[in-house]
């Protein structure tokens, strides 16, 4: 998909970068992927390591219009691998980095390439007890992410900005940022109202003790499945998004996967075995996923800018109702 974000880079770039990383390999062929929203990538093929090939994944230009989160964005990713390195989730596996910006004026690494269909690309093949089967191993995989615990609550980033003690503090300066980037790019939002329910649910969000790993992105366009019978998960990509935080998060997050996780026992199923505790839904954790659902929604509307005014006009139109809907309910 065509966005602002994505950098454009040259044959003669992709082909210093890989000399540099993996000498003496010969580049045989470079394919754009073009199912990302945000970043720009690639998959390499050629001798050795890259044989089977290896996708190049670059970030933003320095001078890309980003919102305040996805400062070093691309950093964020290449730490989550790092750290869920080792845990009952398939992730590719991370073979150099670079943010020198020295051939490619951009942050870029390079990682595996995973093999797979993406699930939002073959859901109509995927059958009942199949996508039982697909979502059961969906709660292992999101159940190793939160497995992941954090030293602070937010970003994952080295700017101590994004790092708090507590989750409503890190919530409400993650909300504010977002809104203030609404506010710059001239968006009609009800910024008071939606301040204002973060600030109400100040103590719903604090029983949030310990600072979890949060995907906020594990939806159909990064699960990869086996193409041919769309019965495994062959992969989970793209962890740009993370950050310490409440789990509860990533419930609300499975676009075109699910709506209602209370609604999916394969997915608790696998979830509670591997994080080894019964899977149980909360009213207090019903009012902080709609707080998420506010922030994400939110997030939608102010960065729809980067996709043409097609795609902006309906996702803002969407987003809006979302928005109003979400606060109505709060009020109740």
């Amino acid at each position: 998909m065509e966005s602002k974000t994505k950098s454009t880079v040259s044959r003669e770039m992709i082909a210093a970068v890989v000399s540099r990383h993996f000498p003496g390999e010969e580049l045989l062929s470079i394919e754009e992927l073009t199912e990302g929203m945000f970043n720009s990538a690639y998959v390499i093929r050629g001798s050795g390591i890259m044989e089977s090939g290896i996708v190049l994944k670059v970030g933003p230009a320095p001078e890309a219009e980003l919102l305040t989160y996805e400062k070093d964005i691309l950093r964020t990713e290449v730490e989550a691998y790092r750290l869920l390195q080792g845990r009952p989730i398939r992730i590719p596996r991370i073979l150099a980095w670079d943010y020198t910006h020295e051939e490619i004026p951009c942050d870029y690494f390079f990682m595996e390439h995973v093999e797979g269909c993406l699930w939002k690309n073959c859901a109509e093949r995927i059958s009942p007890e199949n996508r039982r089967q697909l979502m059961y191993e969906l709660g292992r995989c999101n159940a190793a992410v939160h497995g992941v615990k954090g030293n602070w609550f937010g970003y994952l980033k080295e700017d101590a900005r994004f790092r708090f003690d507590t989750w409503a503090e890190a919530f409400f300066a993650m909300m504010s940022d977002i809104l203030e980037d609404g506010r710059r790019k001239g968006c009609r939002l009800p910024y008071d109202e939606i301040t204002a329910a973060v600030i109400r649910r100040k103590d719903c969000l604090n029983a949030v003790r310990t600072p979890c790993l949060v995907d906020f992105d594990m939806w159909a366009g990064n699960v990869l499945v086996d193409e041919a019978s769309c019965s495994r998960i062959t992969g989970i990509i793209d962890f740009e998004r993370c950050f310490f935080g409440d789990p509860a998060a990533d419930f609300i997050s499975a676009v075109s996967l699910f709506d209602n996780v209370e609604e999916e026992p394969d997915f608790r199923r696998g979830y509670s075995q591997v994080s080894q505790v019964p899977f149980e839904v909360t009213e207090d954790m019903r009012i902080r996923m709609d707080l998420y659902r506010l922030y994400m929604a939110v997030i939608l509307f102010v960065e729809s800018y980067r996709f043409g005014e097609t795609y902006e006009s309906k996702v803002k139109t969407q987003m809006a109702e979302r928005i109003g809907r979400l606060l109505k309910q709060d009020t109740k």
